[in-house]
């Protein structure tokens, strides 16, 4: 096998794997990578169609990016004060295969009792948490984001924004238990640390940091 071979295999695993993303960033990025890719390959084997089609898409993912760029998102944080509102139940029945996946432990009962709040996005209700108070903590039961909209902005945004409301209430952390290998490296990626008072699983967020 050539190595031009090789760059036209590359090029169409990029582009399939590509269509798998969930976020449409990713989608973007990926796609707009493969059609550079097969670009340049058309152009070395003298695919003029090749060529041209790619480079078309090429222009085409840059300029949705670079749309997507100046678009500046509006987050808000909506609390639900019952656990039987309608619409609570629908978004837990709709997702709730998603979120056994990375909450498996989770269950409808521990929604009694609890701070239930949707994370809204441009008015679009993308997020999910669930705590409760526990001495001087918050903790996390879950931390929901619909797939579309996983790129940590939600997750920033509603740790960013109620941290000086917990503050207030006399709170000093976040704490949450990793569901699973994915949980534990989102909770470091957004700056969680092992709680060796809490036990083995359990991470923890301070609100001053």
């Amino acid at each position: 096998m050539e190595w031009m071979d090789i760059l036209g295999y590359a090029a169409s695993v990029l582009v399939a794997v590509s269509l798998t993303m969930s976020s449409i960033v990713k989608l973007r990025v990926l796609n707009l990578i493969g059609a550079v890719v097969f670009a340049i390959y058309g152009w070395l084997v003298g695919a003029h169609p090749v060529l041209v089609v790619n480079g078309f898409i090429a222009v085409v993912n840059v300029a949705y990016l670079l749309r997507m760029r100046r678009l500046e998102d509006t987050f808000e944080l909506l609390e639900i004060s019952r656990a039987d509102n309608a619409y609570l139940g629908r978004f837990l029945d709709f997702h709730a295969g998603d979120i056994a996946r990375f909450f498996p432990c989770f269950e409808r009962r521990s929604l009694e009792g609890a701070t239930i709040v949707f994370i809204l996005r441009n008015m679009l209700p993308v997020g999910l948490v669930v705590c409760r108070r526990d001495g001087d903590d918050v903790v996390i039961g879950l931390d929901y984001v619909i797939p579309s909209y996983r790129d940590l902005q939600c997750a920033r945004f509603f740790y960013r924004d109620r941290r000086a409301d917990y503050l207030d209430g006399g709170l000093r952390q976040y704490t949450a238990h990793a569901a699973g290998e994915e949980h534990r490296r989102y909770l470091e990626t957004m700056g969680f640390r092992p709680d060796a008072q809490r036990g083995e699983g359990f991470y923890s967020l301070g609100l001053t940091g």
